[in-house]
């Protein structure tokens, strides 16, 4: 597949951000239930915890600092629309991540993202553990946890907790991975009549990481609940 396809996107995205998006998300009261359990279905999609990194350790010495660019595609964008007064019905979300390799397999990784033109802040974390750490022959399988939490919008709260496996394997410079998860989505308004949700979904996700040298590119598109969502992370990784 031609990187062009994979960034294009996500530099649309960038190029417009500062001019385009206006995305806080303040006319929470104006939803319908239906419409809330909507809006958080599509930021769990957004916000969620994307790794962006094929499933082999780092290593007790290894570490990942990155930025990454994910531009998500919106299944239900009339409630978010309606949520922010806008016409937007999808999301650029920058942020910085970094993942530190542990003894016996073990990985963690933490997450900030603030969204252009919006109120909307995100953290958020993930404990890996490879089951198989892979090597010449041999493709690498981690199963992961994640949890992510959405700050910074005063109407409403909105968290994520995930459970996925990931499985990658090395050919030259570039190393394909996919993965597959299940994710509680957890919504909790504070204005208006609207009720709690929990929403639960599957993602899956493709992706390739292509070694630069001491950067490394990973690109990556995930699926889930409907929404899409497009990344590049480019990171320091050692």
């Amino acid at each position: 597949m031609s990187y062009r396809r994979w960034l294009f996107p996500v530099l649309v995205s960038s190029l417009a951000c500062a001019s385009a998006y206006a995305n806080s998300v303040n006319n929470v009261g104006a939803l319908s239930q239906a419409q809330f359990q909507n809006l958080t279905e599509d930021l769990g999609a957004a916000v969620s915890y994307k790794d962006m990194m094929p499933a082999a350790p780092l290593g007790v010495t290894g570490f990942d600092i990155g930025i990454t660019a994910m531009d998500t595609r919106f299944a239900h964008g009339g409630a978010f629309q309606t949520a922010t007064q806008s016409s937007n019905s999808n999301i650029f979300v920058p942020s910085i991540q970094a993942q530190k390799g542990l003894p016996f397999g073990f990985d963690v990784g933490l997450t900030y993202s603030r969204i252009p033109g919006s109120n909307v802040r995100v953290i958020g974390g993930d404990v890996s553990y490879a089951l198989i750490g892979g090597g010449l022959l041999a493709p690498a399988l981690t199963v992961r946890g994640t949890y992510t939490k959405m700050t910074g919008v005063s109407e409403m709260g909105l968290n994520t907790r995930s459970v996925e496996l990931c499985l990658s394997k090395g050919f030259a410079f570039i190393t394909p991975y996919i993965g597959i998860g299940r994710v509680r989505t957890a919504g909790i308004p504070h204005t208006g009549y609207l009720s709690a949700v929990n929403v639960y979904d599957t993602k899956g996700y493709v992706g390739a990481d292509i070694n630069l040298g001491v950067l490394n590119l990973d690109l990556e598109v995930d699926r889930m609940a409907g929404s899409t969502s497009y990344g590049a992370n480019l990171g320091w990784r050692l």
